[in-house]
């Protein structure tokens, strides 16, 4: 699907930049799961899929942008000082399990 082509994308391009801009610039990404946020609003407002996407997702919640942004802050922090290359998957688990996430068609 384009979408997993885009992921594969995103990942081999975060980890190639994170090879050929060392050790100045250290490059990572972010990957959101589903989050509360105007790109979602319709979604969220129907019932059935909303709950779907919730049970699918092994924390059980949609998260908040609050919740991205406290991975960025992260990465830009002192804390990280020692992280490139890598993909971080802010998604309240569902990268990390076997569930499917219904998307809908609009």
């Amino acid at each position: 699907t384009q979408y997993g082509v885009a992921k594969a994308a995103l990942s081999h391009l975060t980890r190639y930049l994170a090879t050929d801009l060392n050790p100045k610039v250290r490059v990572n990404a972010i990957a959101v799961g589903s989050t509360s946020t105007s790109a979602l609003e319709t979604v969220l407002t129907m019932p059935e899929i909303r709950d779907a996407m919730i049970a699918a997702t092994p924390l059980r919640f949609i998260g908040e942008p609050e919740d991205i942004a406290a991975g960025v802050l992260y990465l830009a922090s002192p804390a990280a000082r020692y992280v490139t290359g890598k993909v971080f998957e802010i998604d309240g688990g569902t990268e990390s399990s076997t569930l499917d996430i219904p998307i809908p068609d609009f």
